[in-house]
């Protein structure tokens, strides 16, 4: 059996410092403390085979899983506390909430790799430790309210700092996917970030000069370095709602700044050479500024390059170099936008109906701005943790334009 308690504690402190609300009309404070468990499915825990009677010559046939399963296995372990405020005040004319939170995770779940010597490519255990922290702000208020027209404007945004504490002995990095070619690769390193990536750079030489081969062709380095981390440094919105009589204007606009995605799509395009940055040197071709070695690996010789490549060349070369391939994700968007108009009361006065309203609502219509020119930065070719940070051939976000009709009875 396993125990999840929880505690929480909240006061009014407003009875105490403006118990007339004369200015403010409410403010609470709270605290909390929780511990909750993650815990498996019922095949989880002890090995099973899938059955198949589409063997040869119709013989029925077993195959086990390529994950080795752990009848050891506990659930995971989540404690949390939490911080914040809510106030009101002015007549309800300025609002918000702030909150701050530490989350620790135990005994996470997760497949570890393993020698394909023991028949297994992974052995699902327990391991290590993440921690998350980080606070939320959210702020409004009513700058215009009157009986014709009302002006209703708030911002939340949110900021999130993960860190992976520990994992099992003798493994200090855990990684969730990588590309193709392998010089890129999105992991959670102990001591660092949860979803940083790392790949190969542009290979220099202990004086930083441009190393290319013998055919003057540019190098990605040998060892793979850190570019980013595909979690954002700030995300939140701003959420506007306009009322003049029997219409309503809500504008939602939301923004993500920082985070860090590799596109496999550019890298493609360029390696195809169909984008239009490969028309560089198309014509002439190119010869690098850089040193090449004539010597060996041990012992280099750095002389001066003189081979001349073609477009083709280069941008072959180059598109294997990843961190030419990691953009920033900051953006701002344009996420939702509704016009609606309610049908007044005198008009449904000898009828079941209490109400009607009619509006056009839009969707993902439009990014205001954004750092990545040729992609959407809010796509992913998975939504799963372990699929974020890299981007190959996504469509864009669906834009939608509905019409809708609300009644009440």
């Amino acid at each position: 059996s396993y125990f999840y308690p929880s505690v929480s504690l909240s006061v009014l402190i407003n009875k105490f410092i403006d118990p007339d609300a004369k200015i403010l009309d409410y403010l609470k404070v709270r605290g909390s403390w929780a511990q909750v468990g993650g815990d498996t499915g019922p095949y989880q825990l002890n090995l099973t085979y899938n059955l198949s009677q589409n063997g040869y010559l119709g013989l029925t046939t077993l195959t086990k899983p390529s994950v080795k399963l752990n009848p050891d296995l506990k659930p995971e372990e989540t404690n949390s506390t939490e911080f914040g405020l809510n106030f009101r005040m002015l007549k309800d004319r300025l609002y918000g909430d702030v909150s701050f939170y530490s989350i620790k995770s135990t005994d996470l779940i997760m497949d570890v790799p393993v020698s394909s010597s023991t028949g297994y490519s992974s052995f699902r255990s327990n391991v290590g430790e993440t921690t998350n922290k980080g606070w939320e702000l959210m702020v409004g208020g009513k700058p215009v309210l009157n009986k014709a027209f009302s002006w209703d404007v708030s911002m939340n945004i949110s900021h999130n700092k993960n860190s992976l504490v520990s994992l099992i002995k003798g493994l200090n990095h855990f990684i969730f996917s990588t590309n193709n070619s392998g010089s890129v690769v999105v992991q959670a390193t102990v001591g660092g970030g949860y979803g940083e990536i790392y790949g190969t750079d542009w290979e220099r030489n202990d004086k930083g000069q441009l190393v290319v081969d013998a055919q003057g062709r540019p190098l990605a380095s040998s060892k793979k370095v850190l570019l980013g981390n595909y979690q954002p440094d700030l995300t939140g919105g701003l959420n506007n709602t306009f009322k003049y009589k029997n219409l309503e204007l809500d504008v939602l606009i939301d923004f993500r700044i920082g985070g860090q995605l590799y596109s496999g799509t550019d890298a493609s395009l360029d390696a195809s050479g169909v984008s239009d940055r490969t028309l560089k040197y198309r014509k002439d071709g190119v010869t690098l500024d850089a040193v090449t070695n004539t010597g060996t690996s041990a012992a280099p010789v750095w002389t001066k390059n003189t081979a001349h490549i073609t477009g083709q060349q280069y941008w072959g070369a180059v598109s294997g170099i990843a961190s030419n391939y990691v953009y920033n994700q900051t953006n701002i968007m344009l996420r939702q936008l509704s016009l609606s108009y309610t049908l007044p009361k005198k008009i449904l006065k000898n009828t079941p109906l209490h109400s009607i309203s009619v509006g056009i609502v839009g969707s993902n219509l439009a990014f205001l701005y954004k750092q990545i020119e040729n992609f959407d930065p809010m796509s992913s070719y998975s939504t799963s943790n372990f699929a974020q940070g890299m981007l190959y051939f996504t469509p864009p976000t669906t834009r939608s334009i509905g019409f809708t009709v609300n009644v009440k009875f």
